[in-house]
Formats: structure tokens, sequence, C-alpha cells
């Protein structure tokens, strides 16, 4: 148990560590707040890194490799003088740590981990990984389940543990502290009342986080949480990064897309029409765009690349053909990243990207229900099914049905279209990919009605603006 604390808190610590580079853009509570998720990012990253380079995956060869990066980041402080911290500094730090280390002692102590067929597959494979490195049958499941859970899992070997445990508890918590202090950081935006911002947070946070089907993601050893808090963190920091026009926070929001693209294969087909969105609005400078964006699609060209070589000829859901247009389209991003900045691109085409994005997307999945009307018909079916009575969710989707009906009658805010191009763009691929499978089936474990995880806190903290620009009277007008 104690192994898998410190490893877990370490992860933590590192985390924060690296996002005190960022100190005098973001925060000093939000820092905190995501520590264990950059952590357990680098963990990840490095993981594949060293695995694709056939460098033995051991516990020394990891420590080495966050060693170098300490001491890299330990140059950044020094030139940057991000170190200097006041005592009320890490007095805020130690409050966010001891609850962190405190949640990890819970966890570990009551250990309510839930599993099913896939959790026994993510943990069997990551326990693997030191001994096999990327065989074959290793890259086979990392190429049909993604990467973030199994290199996790791959620690317990190191720690000498059946499994890691504590994990997804400390996923949920960084959900919860991260929406709680984003939505207050929103709101104030939109709100004159400071007061009214708090209240509405903490409530909007409650109705979620009492959600029954969310609180068993906190226990239930799979991707599902991870993909919700990096897709949450990666919209919510391009929002903020357009508005406060701060480039931290665009920072912030691509190092939580590349968290979200490694926990799951398909992930990075339901990003792109993010980053359409963004790169259409054309308020972060150009430059920004570049440094931040290009890394995160080439490195997913290369690690799709990689796994295509890997795999070979195995039957898989994302097989070479759908794996080619996959890469095909992160190509196709890198190719409107740069033009962007072409006049005629900019001027004509840029404005209308979403809108078209958005119709061809609807005619993808009119044609799918053409091809395979029964198919589709049926997917369609059990999801609508699974979100109002079999999927564990309750009247969840109902209460936020009623508050989309009642937001239309309010006004828009500023760059509402990050929210309703990307969530309208989700919801339909989500759909269009039960064309390439076979169709949803009715129960929790479906997969569309636990992807649905994903869009949900992001889908609650969007109503709550449309709310609160209702209540403001303020005058932001949709951008």
């Amino acid at each position: 148990m104690i192994t898998q604390i410190l490893f877990l808190s370490g992860l933590y610590v590192f985390g924060v560590y690296f996002g005190l580079l960022f100190i005098r853009q973001l925060p000093l509570a939000f820092i905190g707040i995501t520590g264990f998720l950059w952590g357990a990012l680098f963990w990840v990253v490095g993981g594949v890194i060293l695995n694709i380079l056939m460098v033995p995956y051991t516990i020394t060869s990891m420590a080495i490799l966050f060693i170098l990066l300490s001491v890299g980041f330990g140059i950044l402080h020094i030139r940057n003088k991000t170190w200097q911290l006041t005592g009320r500094d890490l007095v805020c730090l130690m409050a966010i740590a001891i609850v962190f280390i405190l949640m990890l002692l819970l966890a570990s102590h009551y250990n309510f981990s839930v599993a099913s067929t896939d959790s026994f597959i993510y943990i069997v494979t990551g326990r693997r990984i030191p001994y096999e490195g990327f065989s074959q049958s290793v890259m086979v499941e990392l190429a049909d389940r993604g990467a973030s859970q199994p290199l996790l899992q791959s620690a317990s070997v190191f720690l000498g543990a059946d499994y890691i445990y504590a994990a997804q508890p400390a996923f949920g918590l960084s959900l919860a502290g991260i929406y709680f202090y984003l939505s207050h950081r929103i709101l104030g935006h939109l709100l004159t009342d400071k007061r009214l911002a708090w209240s509405l947070s903490i409530l909007s946070g409650l109705v979620l986080f009492s959600t029954y089907f969310v609180v068993f993601h906190y226990f239930y050893i799979h991707t599902n949480l991870i993909c919700a808090v990096y897709l949450f963190l990666g919209l919510y920091g391009f929002w903020l990064a357009s508005v406060e026009a701060k480039d931290s926070w665009m920072i912030v929001g691509m190092l939580a897309l590349m968290g979200f693209s490694l926990a799951r294969l398909e992930s990075p087909i339901f990003a792109l029409p993010f980053l359409v969105v963004l790169i259409s609005q054309g308020k972060i400078p150009y430059r920004i765009r570049l440094v931040s964006i290009l890394p995160y699609l080439i490195s997913l060209i290369i690690w799709y690349f990689y796994l295509l070589r890997g795999v070979g000829d195995v039957d898989l859901t994302l097989d070479q053909t759908r794996t080619l247009t996959v890469i095909g389209a992160l190509a196709a991003c890198i190719f409107l990243l740069i033009f962007s900045e072409v006049n005629w691109i900019k001027r004509w085409a840029l404005p209308h990207l979403p809108k078209i994005m958005l119709g061809v997307l609807v005619l993808v999945v009119v044609f799918m229900v053409i091809q395979k009307p029964e198919h589709m018909y049926t997917s369609m079916k059990v999801t609508l099914k699974n979100v109002l009575e079999s999927g564990r969710w309750g009247i969840t989707w109902v209460v936020f049905a009623l508050l989309f009906f009642f937001s239309l009658f309010g006004s828009g805010f500023l760059k509402e279209g990050f929210f309703f191009y990307g969530i309208s763009s989700f919801l339909l691929l989500l759909l269009a990919i039960s064309y390439f499978r076979v169709p949803y089936r009715v129960g929790w474990g479906d997969s569309a009605n636990r992807m649905l995880i994903h869009i949900l806190p992001i889908i609650s903290l969007y109503m709550l603006m449309r709310i609160s620009q209702s209540l403001s009277g303020r005058g932001l007008i949709q951008d």
C-alpha cells in the first residue's frame, strides 16, 4: 500500500514541479490541483518513448528519465526565477498536497475498485510491458485500447503490487478540483456578482459529482474518467487562452489534449473538431498556434505509424485502412494549421469552417444510416435507452436536456463555438463510429454509454455558462 501511495504522490509532486514553470501566468491553486495530471502524463509519454526507442523499460530507466527532466526543469526555474515562492504560496501548495495524500490514504485503505473484462486486460497488458516491452501482442492491445491505462498499470510490477488501484480516485479528485476551480474562474468572466459565481459553481459541481455513474468511474479501472478530465481541461484551457490572451492556457490545453489522445485509440478523432474550431477562431496568435499544436499532431502521426507497423495485419476495430484515415485527418489538420494565415483562407474559409465541418459530419451520419439502416437504428435506439433507463444515469440527461432548453432563451457568450460545435461533433462521431463495429448494446458497460462520461463535465459547465450569461445582463455576445 505504501509503495503505491509514494508512487502516485511522486507523480503529483513532479507535476507540480513542472507546473510551477508557468507560475507567472497560471494561478498557483490551479498548478496545485493539476499536479497529478501532468505527472501521470509524463509517466505515460516517457514509457511510450522508452519502449519505441527499445530502451529497457525498468524502474531504473524511468527514474533516470525523470531525474533528467527534473534537472532540465530546474535549469528553467533558475533562469526564469520561478522557484521563488512566498510563504503564502507554500501554504497553498501544502494544503492541496495534504488533501491529495489523504485521498490516496483513504483510497488505499478502502479499496473499492470495480473491474470488468476490459479492466483485467488493461492490468495484464500493463504488467507484461516491463517484461516484453512493446511486443506485437502488447501492441495489439495498445492499438485496440490505448496506452495510458496499461502504462500506468505497468508500475505495479516495479512497486510489487498486484495492480494500481488508487490512480482512478486520484484522477477523480483532480477532475473535481479542476471543475470547481475553472467553473468559478470562467463564471467570473460572465458574472459581476462573485458570490453568485461561487454559488453556481458549487451547485453545478454537486449535481455533477453526485451523479451515480460519475462516482462509479472514480473506482472503475478504465479509461473513461481519464479521458473526461483531460478533455475537460483541454477545451476550457483553449477557451481561457482565447478570452484571457495568455499563452500558458494554450500550453495547458494542448498537454491535456495529448493526455486525452493517448488514453483511447479513437480519441484523436474526437479531439480534431475542437482543434478545427480553435484554428478557425483565429484569436490565438499564429506563432503560438504553430508552437503548441504542431508538436501534438506530429507526435500522434508518429505514434499511429508506429502502431500500424507493429500490429501488421491483425484484425482490429481500427484496421490499417482506418488507421491511415486517422493519419490523413491529422495531416490535413497540419496543413490547415500551417496555411491558416493565408489571406483568402483566413478571410473566406476559416470563419465558416466549423459550420462546414458540422454539416459534413451530419451528411456522413446520414450516409451511414442509408447504408446500414438497421445497424445504425439499433445503435441510436440502444444509446437513447441507456441514457434514459439502462445506463445507470438516473435522470442526469433529462435534467441537462431541460437546462439546455431553457438556456436557448438566453444570449450567447464569447467563443461559444468551442462548445456548440465541439459537443455536437462529439455526439455525431460517437454515433458514426458504431458503423465500423457491432451495434451498441443495452447496459452500463456499453462503449457509447461510458464514453458519454468524456463529454458530461463539458456539457455541465457549458449549460452553467449559458445560464450565467442570461443572469448577468453584461451583454457579452457570441463570437
